[in-house]
């Protein structure tokens, strides 16, 4: 799948916030995407983030974190794909950006930011393991393909559920509710498009097979 048709699938499942845009971003054909762009982090007149909120918040950094070192894994590797290189640089630098954003909000509301703790405890569902993660930083050609999108595509539904948890138990700040609905929507397109890209039989949830 060319660069320009993936973006455009990813595209479409992202949410306009309403105080934040997180704005899925992709070049054209053999281009690399647009550089992300800080936003400035308003904190006025909202409805300051419950413990809820912040717990979400400092998991799904670290769970982002997790989702960015397996998609740099995959670039250093050579003869990828073109489709899974697209992916794998999609998602390293958009969940990148929303690592730096989030950790922007704690800052501002006088939390410690969330930053290098990707294997910390209750860094919510999905989480690979250390050997999962070896595994995917030593195999080649279509094992590391097939390890990167099965792992992926768990780490994805782990942030959904999440995602869902919050939304339907907890919290009450208008940031961390519009990043949720942005995980549920994105995330569980790349889902799909992930599970399109897996030959026919494949196990998801596979990652360390």
């Amino acid at each position: 799948m060319p660069v320009r048709r993936l973006a455009a699938a990813l595209v479409l499942a992202a949410t306009a916030l309403t105080v934040v845009t997180f704005a899925a971003r992709g070049g054209g054909d053999g281009d690399p995407p647009d550089q992300p762009q800080r936003r400035p982090v308003a904190v006025a007149s909202v409805t300051p983030p419950a413990p809820a909120d912040l717990r979400y918040a400092r998991e799904m950094v670290a769970h982002h974190e997790q989702a960015v070192r397996m998609s740099r894994s995959m670039l250093a590797k050579p003869g990828l794909p073109e489709r899974i290189r697209d992916l794998a640089g999609f998602i390293a630098q958009d969940q990148q950006r929303e690592i730096d954003e989030t950790n922007a909000w704690l800052t501002a509301w006088g939390e410690q930011s969330a930053a290098g703790h990707e294997h910390g405890h209750g860094a919510g569902a999905g989480m690979l393991t250390p050997a999962q993660l070896t595994s995917i930083d030593a195999a080649a050609g279509g094992t590391a393909v097939r390890l990167y999108l099965t792992g992926m595509i768990e780490h994805h539904r782990g942030a959904v559920t999440m995602s869902r948890e919050l939304l339907d138990g907890g919290g009450r700040n208008v940031y961390i509710h519009g990043l949720a609905k942005h995980v549920i929507n994105e995330q569980t397109t790349e889902i799909d498009a992930m599970t399109g890209m897996l030959p026919a039989g494949t196990v998801s949830g596979a990652a360390g097979a």
